[in-house]
């Protein structure tokens, strides 16, 4: 069938109309006519590109090789300005949809870089050709595709990965079989600069002396860890516990103005310059200094050190212990003493914080899932003066902005792109409390 694109998704595909319903098409842009095999006539209906028969202005020749067989980088046949209008459309459209938020968002900000910018890879291994490779599953598959190079890791992430891969081989290092539960099954890389950590994921194997040694005389690998993982579709594969083989647990980096430790299970924004941007930002927003400022989500306490000197006393709150312990003692790296962090749930410990004594500023900065219904329920009775949501999802922010406008107002919303190539967009939504006005 013959289909004419109207619009992106939310996934970064095409989508047409037919009887009134809408056609996902992967592979395919807004202003572009397709042929179309319709292959789900469900809710919604889901087509399969045969052919584009008028194609975008803005549609370009892929510069990575593995485009077609990978599926990561869904916008990256985009110029880099349509890939940032498409995201603007997307954010808009959730805001629009969910929180009936009508006015126009700012440009996205654009990502200081288009490729090498991601600091973590995460591929899982698999033995081809009788050689152990990276690869990675295309979305909805679980066919693997090998990936030799990727354009938007950091390059000595890259450069390392491989080094890693190439010392495995010449051990002749068995891949995972799960029946056996041995094997290497994942390779997880990091760093920032000068340190990098790396992490062996395995079945219950004990890697050798000799293996162990050559990792060691990597450039820049200062953190070798194993982490053990034998269960047969985890839903992560880095296991809580990990086993040290050398070098030291952690790796130190430097964001902004300040020194921050990391755990190889704690999170870190995979875009560190974007990061940096959106941390400087959000500090921007706090005009004077306050009392107290809560944040949510605080992971290893990133934002927190950002604002370290906006109130007399900032309180982080993070479910994961790993996470928590970092953040400490970041807050000890850089003398920083009006820094508290609390291992608990983010809403458990908002509802106690609140009764116990008043928050002048509230952030939040939720996983794609974002808020859950007892936080907003807490949001929506208390007298949080400011909060500032750092979402990562358009569709989840706008559903918990569609609840929140009710005692909240919508002050200022900004897009970047912390994800070049990909459909991700993140925002910073700033709000004020109406009872306060």
């Amino acid at each position: 069938m013959k289909l004419e694109i109207k619009k992106a998704g939310i996934n970064g595909e095409g989508i047409g109309f037919y009887k009134r319903k809408p056609v996902f098409v992967e592979g395919c842009f807004p202003d572009e006519i397709v042929e179309c095999e319709l292959t789900d006539c469900g809710r919604h209906y889901e087509g399969k590109l045969s052919r584009v028969l008028k194609k975008s202005p803005y549609r370009i020749k892929p510069v990575c090789p593995h485009f077609r067989k990978c599926g990561g980088c869904t916008l990256m046949t985009l110029e880099y300005e349509e890939q940032l209008r498409i995201k603007k459309q997307l954010l808009e459209g959730a805001l629009f949809k969910y929180a009936d938020y009508k006015d126009p968002v700012d440009d996205i900000v654009e990502s200081p870089k288009l490729y090498k910018y991601r600091n973590k890879c995460n591929l899982p291994v698999v033995m081809h050709d009788g050689r152990l490779c990276n690869a990675l599953y295309k979305q909805g598959s679980n066919h693997p595709a090998i990936i030799d190079n990727c354009l938007i890791h950091d390059e000595r992430v890259e450069e390392i990965r491989k080094e890693i891969l190439g010392i495995l081989n010449k051990h002749k290092y068995p891949v995972y079989i799960h029946k056996e539960k041995t094997g290497i099954r994942q390779i997880v890389v990091r760093g920032f600069e000068n340190e990098y950590q790396a992490v062996l994921i395995t079945g219950k194997d004990e890697i050798g002396k000799e293996i162990i040694s050559d990792l060691k005389q990597i450039k820049g690998l200062c953190s070798i860890c194993q982490g053990i993982n034998i269960h047969k579709n985890p839903v992560q594969l880095m296991p809580e516990k990990l086993r040290l083989l050398s070098g030291k647990k952690k790796i130190t980096m430097k964001t902004g103005d300040y020194k921050l430790c990391l755990s190889p299970q704690a999170f870190f924004q995979l875009n560190h310059d974007q990061a940096e941007r959106i941390y400087s930002d959000v500090s921007s927003l706090i005009k004077d200094r306050k009392k107290l400022i809560v944040e949510a989500y605080c992971g290893i306490g990133a934002i927190s050190m950002y604002l370290h000197d906006r109130a007399d006393k900032l309180i982080g709150i993070e479910v994961i212990d790993r996470a928590i312990e970092d953040a400490r003692e970041n807050a000890k790296l850089n003398g920083f003493d009006n820094l508290e962090f609390i291992c608990d749930d983010a809403s458990k410990a908002i509802r106690r914080l609140v009764k116990k004594q008043k928050i002048d500023v509230l952030i939040v900065d939720p996983p794609r899932t974002g808020l859950d219904d007892e936080l907003l329920t807490t949001l929506l009775k208390t007298s949080v003066k400011e909060v500032i949501y750092v979402s990562c999802n358009p569709s989840t922010l706008g559903k918990d902005l569609g609840i929140l406008k009710n005692r909240y107002k919508i002050e200022t919303i900004k897009g970047y792109d912390m994800f070049p190539h990909t459909p991700l967009v993140e925002a910073v939504v700033y709000l004020t409390n109406k009872k306060d006005k």
